[in-house]
């Protein structure tokens, strides 16, 4: 299959046949993150003698990187997809809201996307997630939890629904609420209308490493597919040898940016197993992202049974007691009920 990938990109490129941003032929998403991966090794070169390195990715840069990291609920119902800006996120928690559906808190730092969303309301583990790195936190209102939650403790935040229409903008070609849009430069703009720094406030480093943490103990992870019991939710993630990051599917569909076309293909996929308790006629949960346990982190074409620990606020991943490290890039970690909700192939 991916011999056939690959020749299939090789006619494309003597063609000059362009793709479409929303193609759905798998080709078209191997091909673009066979790009992108090429575009991140480039900068790699360009930074191999830089003096900082990115705290959430690893990368190292010439940028200056004490500024604060940047938390914002994007939605992934159906009515979302393709979502915008997800690709350029550092860290993706995916956790279930409400029903069958997660959503997802994407910390950005690293890049600024021109456009990020659908945006959505926040819940309280997302607070905490998110206050694990220092972020500000972006969302379209919440919970009566939620908020209640960030006025008690005065967590930073810019609620869109305040500045919808400024900061934030409808997108006529969906509707509401699936249909609110921001930029990086339009969150940091928000975020000094409320009265909130972004200078000098680094998030914490997460570790990192070039190699495959635990190898010699891990198994063949070329497909993982993560059930979150809907046929229109559940998530794929499908391993290019070529790039060596994981190509994202949901639903039976991959996952393309919807303004430019890059696929969503992290780098690391750790999942992690909690607790899950539905407390309202609303379906909303409380979720324990405290107490650690059974989990997987998957890089590299490989799955290493693993344990999650709660670290001052950051969900990392440890094998017997030992911290294990993430490879330089994207990382998603997603949340399920139970460990058994996970599985890998090592072929598709």
């Amino acid at each position: 299959m991916k011999t056939q990938t690959i020749g299939c990109l090789i006619m494309l490129a003597l063609l000059t046949v362009g793709c479409s941003s929303n193609n759905s032929e798998g080709n078209s998403e191997v091909n673009r993150a066979s790009e992108n991966n090429g575009s991140e090794q480039a900068a790699h070169a360009e930074e191999s003698n830089a003096n900082n390195v990115f705290p959430l990715t690893g990368i190292k840069t010439s940028e200056d990187v004490d500024h604060r990291a940047i938390g914002i609920m994007i939605e992934n119902s159906q009515s979302a997809r393709p979502q915008s800006g997800l690709y350029q996120a550092d860290v993706v928690y995916e956790v279930l809201s409400e029903g069958h559906i997660t959503r997802l808190l994407s910390l950005f730092h690293s890049q600024q996307p021109e456009r990020i969303g659908p945006v959505r309301s926040a819940r309280n583990y997302y607070v905490h997630l998110n206050n694990g790195y220092d972020a500000i936190y972006a969302s379209a209102g919440g919970s009566p939890g939620a908020l209640e939650l960030i006025a008690q403790q005065g967590y930073p935040h810019i609620n869109a629904l305040n500045y919808d229409g400024s900061f934030f903008t409808r997108w006529s070609e969906r509707s509401a609420p699936h249909n609110m849009y921001t930029s990086y430069s339009q969150l940091v703009d928000a975020a000094a209308d409320v009265g909130l720094t972004m200078t000098d406030r680094e998030p914490p480093e997460l570790p990192f490493s070039d190699e495959t943490s635990h190898a010699e103990a891990s198994e063949d992870a070329l497909e993982v597919l993560i059930d979150y019991n809907s046929t229109s939710n559940n998530v794929l993630f499908d391993y290019d040898e070529q790039t060596k990051r994981y190509i994202r599917s949901v639903g039976g569909q991959r996952v393309d940016d919807l303004d430019t076309g890059e696929p969503v293909a992290p780098k690391n996929i750790f999942v992690v197993a909690a607790s899950h308790q539905v407390i309202d006629d609303q379906g909303r949960r409380n979720i324990n992202i405290e107490s650690g346990g059974a989990a997987y982190l998957i890089q590299n074409g490989q799955a290493i049974e693993a344990e999650w620990k709660n670290v001052d606020g950051v969900i990392l991943p440890f094998k017997d007691g030992e911290p294990l490290n993430f490879l330089p890039g994207q990382t998603w970690i997603n949340f399920v009920e139970d460990i058994g909700d996970v599985s890998y192939h090592s072929a598709p």
